[in-house]
């Protein structure tokens, strides 16, 4: 009995070790987790709160409560008589006589109302209302608009509406316009001026993206880095994968050798190429605009933001190992049916490497789309800048508007989350199966 007792002993001990291994190990595994998705809960929250709810610390933003949503006013749309702005200063050029009107605020919504008894401003107030002309025609017609409260002063933060743009005025307890009343120019008719009054939750929810948005000019940013990645993206699978076969399929003498030193160049920390290759950009710069009269064809363009970036040693490394390893039956088959090198490659390598050019693809977009300190070089103007370089907007000699930074980094995050969350399958594929071993 004693003999088929140890055996049992042994196993139950092993169970209990088993157990507390998996448990240590999941146990690291969850905090580590945690520890990584903080930063990210951070960002995601300060996106949403106002420049005080930052400045105060304050962990959870009212936008993300019921507070700001419930106890709202009807719409309305108000008929407000326009006079000539002649008590108003700092007026932009208008092509027509500037007009100004005044909107009174008797209702707002209970937490409007919490805030305003909060900072002692009472009720009811009036929302001054300029109308400018800044088309230059014989015609008047009123095409922008600013929004005040208790002032009469352009300043800088002055509410501008363009068109039917939806915006509110900044106030006590409104961080620039967003708890609301919201405005939108109906009917510019200078004898019947139309202007809707609401309680936009769409402003409420997200205006800290939408001023980022307008702000920072995102719309061109986004459609520069998109280019950018695009073109970066295609250069590199077009280049990797050709460099890639050739070390892979092709013997020539000193492959192996050349290969070593084309790798070895993958430890070159970045910043010790940066001069460089900014030194060569000049030079490119220099030398199409004596020879072919072409000034910024390199510098201040895409060409610089991209070519430098066409071909790395990684993508080449990644795909090299993976090619490496189709069987050599397969070139024989094809090359008994004619094809060539290019044509092996193009319809055989290339779909049976689908995973690891996904992988090319999704890590060679991300650093595209990440890149902050070369277009700042080679770039002098907004013509070609990406969107990291429009988080700098935010960030002036007085402060960081930090909440309107994290909106800006939610907005560039997206489409790499995207693209990830399409690929994220064929990405795991492709680092599963190339092969990383010399």
């Amino acid at each position: 009995m004693a003999e088929f007792s140890k055996p049992i002993k042994s196993l139950r001990h092993y169970q209990v070790l088993h157990f507390l291994s998996r448990f240590f190990l999941y146990g690291i595994l969850a905090i580590g987790a945690i520890i990584a998705i903080i930063p990210f809960i951070w960002m995601t929250q300060t996106a949403f709160k106002t420049y005080g709810e930052h400045s105060t610390r304050k962990f959870w933003p009212a936008a993300l409560t019921l507070a700001p949503y419930v106890g709202r006013p009807a719409p309305r749309e108000i008929v407000v008589e326009m006079k000539p702005a002649d008590d108003w200063r700092n007026v932009p050029r208008s092509y027509s006589q500037a007009l100004s009107g005044v909107i009174q605020v008797d209702e707002v919504s209970r937490f409007v109302a919490g805030e305003l008894e909060r900072k002692d401003f009472p009720l009811p107030f009036e929302v001054n209302l300029l109308a400018v002309d800044l088309t230059d025609d014989d015609t008047a017609n009123y095409d922008s608009f600013r929004v005040t409260v208790n002032t009469k002063v352009i300043g800088q933060f002055v509410t501008r509406l363009d068109g039917q743009q939806l915006g509110g005025p900044n106030y006590e307890g409104a961080d620039r316009g967003r708890w609301g009343p919201h405005y939108q120019v109906i009917d510019p008719d200078p004898n019947h001026f139309v202007v809707r009054e609401s309680w936009d939750t769409w402003h409420i929810f997200f205006n800290n993206f939408i001023y980022a948005w307008k702000d920072a000019n995102f719309a061109r940013y986004m459609s520069n880095s998109t280019f950018i990645t695009i073109l970066t993206i295609v250069g590199v699978v077009v280049n990797s994968t050709l460099a890639a076969y050739a070390f892979a399929r092709m013997k020539f003498p000193g492959r192996d050798l050349l290969f070593t030193i084309y790798l070895a160049t993958y430890m070159i920390p970045a910043a010790v190429t940066l001069i460089p290759n900014y030194l060569i950009i000049v030079g490119l710069e220099e030398f199409f605009q004596t020879t072919f009269g072409l000034k910024n064809f390199w510098y201040d363009n895409w060409t610089a933001l991209t070519v430098p970036f066409m071909i790395n040693a990684f993508s080449v490394f990644l795909l090299r190992q993976f090619f490496a390893q189709i069987p050599d039956d397969l070139f024989d088959a094809a090359l008994i049916d004619g094809a060539g090198h290019l044509r092996f490659l193009a319809q055989v390598v290339v779909p049976l490497s689908r995973a690891p050019i996904m992988t090319v693809i999704i890590f060679n977009g991300i650093w595209a789309w990440n890149q902050l300190q070369w277009p700042l070089i080679v770039t002098s103007s907004e013509r070609w800048r990406p969107v990291t370089v429009g988080l700098i907007s935010f960030i002036s000699d007085a402060a960081a508007e930090t909440h309107l930074i994290m909106a800006g980094s939610v907005i560039t995050m997206v489409p790499i989350l995207a693209l990830y969350f399409f690929t994220q399958k064929t990405f795991t594929e492709g680092i599963a199966t190339t092969g990383l071993k010399g």
